[in-house]
């Protein structure tokens, strides 16, 4: 049998924001596509375009509040086009403060565990282009990804943030490039290419698999 949208929608997103989301795609006129894994990306928006209607993909691996930050991610880009048409810049000053509202909002309707909400808070007012949230609120996500795993000391695809491994160690990236960790440039870590030996530096928020622990 078919799901019907609230079915779909209860799986991805907090129940008490099931109506909420709802509405959303229904006055924007949204096309939702829940999509498999992307190492690239957690979700993108295209504008209407010849009749068609707004389409929003989000990856469907994601645990509920993540899921439901990646909506709100894609819902300002949709707002600010509406607003500012192709004229308007990606992530922008007026992307970020939409963005920024919704989570507010989000939060003042309670769709949000109260472990997220003060991260969460902080964020709204600081909010960054890449990825839905920073480090801190990233941190209390990956709680819900080791539920969504069904153990408490697992976390679901195994992934480390690179800033928790140690340096000289080998780690892959979502796309399969293996590299070793060098040291910290601020927020960032200098990193080597493992087959080209070429430098890169990777910020200490990406999502990594831990390879090899020690340089041999």
């Amino acid at each position: 049998m078919q799901s019907t949208p609230n079915d779909l929608l209860l799986v991805h997103v907090p129940a008490n924001a099931v109506e909420y989301v709802k509405d959303l795609i229904t006055q924007h006129r949204i096309k939702l596509r829940i999509t498999r894994q992307r190492q690239t990306k957690l979700g993108d928006f295209k504008p209407a375009s010849n009749g068609s209607p707004h389409k929003v993909s989000i990856n469907g691996n994601l645990n509920t509040y993540e899921f439901l930050l990646v909506f709100l991610h894609e819902l300002a880009h949709l707002r600010v086009f509406e607003q500012h048409g192709q004229a308007y810049k990606p992530h922008g000053k007026a992307w970020k403060e939409m963005y920024g509202a919704y989570i507010r909002d989000g939060i003042a309707r309670g769709f949000f565990h109260r472990r997220l909400q003060a991260p969460l808070m902080a964020y709204s007012y600081r909010v960054k282009a890449s990825g839905v949230a920073d480090i801190a609120v990233a941190r209390v996500l990956r709680d819900f990804d080791r539920k969504r795993a069904g153990r408490p000391d697992r976390i679901a695809g195994g992934w480390l943030f690179l800033e928790e491994i140690p340096e000289g160690a080998i780690f892959k990236t979502g796309n399969g490039r293996m590299f070793r960790k060098v040291e910290k440039k601020r927020t960032r870590y200098a990193c080597r290419c493992e087959r080209t030996r070429r430098p890169f530096l990777i910020h200490g928020a990406a999502r990594v698999m831990l390879v090899k622990q020690h340089h041999d």
